[in-house]
């Protein structure tokens, strides 16, 4: 018997940033995974996101592209208005997002078919849609839950 299957994996690049006081998921999904894409997203973040704040802290794993000589420049021109801290090696359960990673992994596209990858980009977009729209669901972390957690410390 003869089974088809997809053929080779396409992997959609999908950059993102968690939003520590809203709980909300800034995305962008790329052709590439690479230092210029990122740098974009930065763009995206530092100057139309957050363009109203006064500074931005980046909480970052150590991911290559995180330390290239362009992302590296790009941090150093704009050190008035953005701070990196960076995650601890190894630790990812440290950072946030990788939550709402797992999430959009087991919701968005684990043990499903797309046909192609427009299919896949779209399913990931309504993932996070979703989850940004809900600020009940588990992962969402909003000022409700911030402050609940401060009166318990």
């Amino acid at each position: 018997m003869i089974v088809p299957s997809a053929g080779q994996n396409r992997r959609v690049p999908v950059f993102g940033a968690l939003d520590a006081m809203t709980g909300q998921l800034t995305p962008m999904i790329t052709e590439h995974k690479r230092s210029d894409d990122f740098i974009a997203f930065l763009h995206l973040l530092v100057d139309r996101v957050y363009a109203d704040r006064r500074h931005v802290y980046l909480f970052l794993d150590n991911c290559s592209i995180h330390h290239t000589q362009a992302v590296r420049q790009f941090l150093a021109a704009r050190r008035d208005r953005v701070t990196v801290i960076w995650n601890a090696r190894y630790a990812p359960n440290l950072n946030l997002i990788e939550r709402f990673w797992g999430h959009l992994k087991l919701n968005a596209f684990h043990n499903y078919f797309f046909g192609s990858v427009t299919a896949l980009e779209t399913a990931i977009k309504q993932t996070i849609k979703a989850l940004n729209r809900d600020a009940n669901h588990p992962l969402h972390l909003n000022l409700r839950t911030a402050q609940a957690l401060g009166k318990a410390a």
